[in-house]
């Protein structure tokens, strides 16, 4: 999730960076939006990427899976993308300034997602999160499922309450955004299920989406439609911050 002015300044007040997804001729591509105004995305790649000076992106499928990963216009430091066997990929970064998100998944969102993951390894000295992540249309919607997140909180926005799915307890926020939208117009909505507790390393989990979907849709907000790539994403924001990721997901 990205930053809005909470996020990059280095207050308790931590907004998702806005995912930016945004469709290039042949491919769909996601990307992530700052919460800011600015429009962030995140640069995917079996390769590994360093000192981004210009916002960048690159996407692709392996074994299957969608994948991307895209740095925030004028990002430093180090960042190391992998792609390993079927759903896993990993990532790791060093004194990194500015925004970035990646993951794997699917090149086209359902609601009838039923995503089994283990997260094996995670460590963020920055803001971001990690979890089930996209985009709708029409209306346009950035959903967030977060299973855990950095040293900085990305609960923000208007509270509307508590539910339980895959035997978790999830927190749902919603807040309007002011930047730009996956095709580039203005304005758009978040909405996000947070765990109460942040997920465990080394275990076996899922997302039910459709719980997730339904009870966005209950509240009064329900997602458009979804053939956009969504991916469990990693995303990070912040000040020469640090972190190590390591997870695989499949389809239940």
């Amino acid at each position: 999730m990205k930053k809005q002015n909470p996020l990059t300044s280095v207050t308790g007040m931590v907004t998702f960076s806005t995912a930016a997804i945004i469709v290039l001729a042949a491919a769909a591509i996601l990307t992530s939006c700052k919460k800011e105004a600015e429009t962030q995305t995140g640069v995917a790649g079996n390769e590994r990427h360093s000192k981004a000076k210009t916002e960048s992106y690159q996407s692709g499928t392996h074994n299957g899976f969608f994948w991307s990963l895209w740095k925030s216009d004028g990002a430093t430091g180090i960042v190391n993308y992998a792609n390993g066997p079927g759903g896993n990929y990993s990532v790791n970064w060093n004194g990194f300034n500015g925004n970035f998100t990646c993951g794997k998944g699917y090149s086209v969102g359902a609601a009838s997602y039923k995503i089994g993951y283990n997260l094996g390894t995670y460590s963020n000295s920055g803001g971001g999160t990690f979890g089930w992540y996209g985009w709708s249309r029409n209306p346009y919607y950035e959903y967030y499922v977060n299973e855990t997140w950095g040293a900085v909180s990305p609960h923000t926005g208007t509270y509307l309450g508590t539910f339980e799915s895959d035997g978790a307890g999830y927190n749902v926020w919603t807040r309007w955004m002011t930047g730009k939208n996956i095709d580039g117009g203005d304005g758009f909505r978040q909405i996000y299920s947070s765990r109460v507790s942040k997920v465990a390393t080394g275990q076996n989990r899922v997302i039910t989406f459709a719980n997730h979907y339904n009870k966005w849709s209950s509240l009064g907000y329900t997602l458009g439609q979804l053939n956009i790539p969504a991916i469990m994403v990693s995303e990070t924001w912040g000040s020469n911050t640090n972190g190590n990721i390591n997870c695989t997901i499949w389809m239940q």
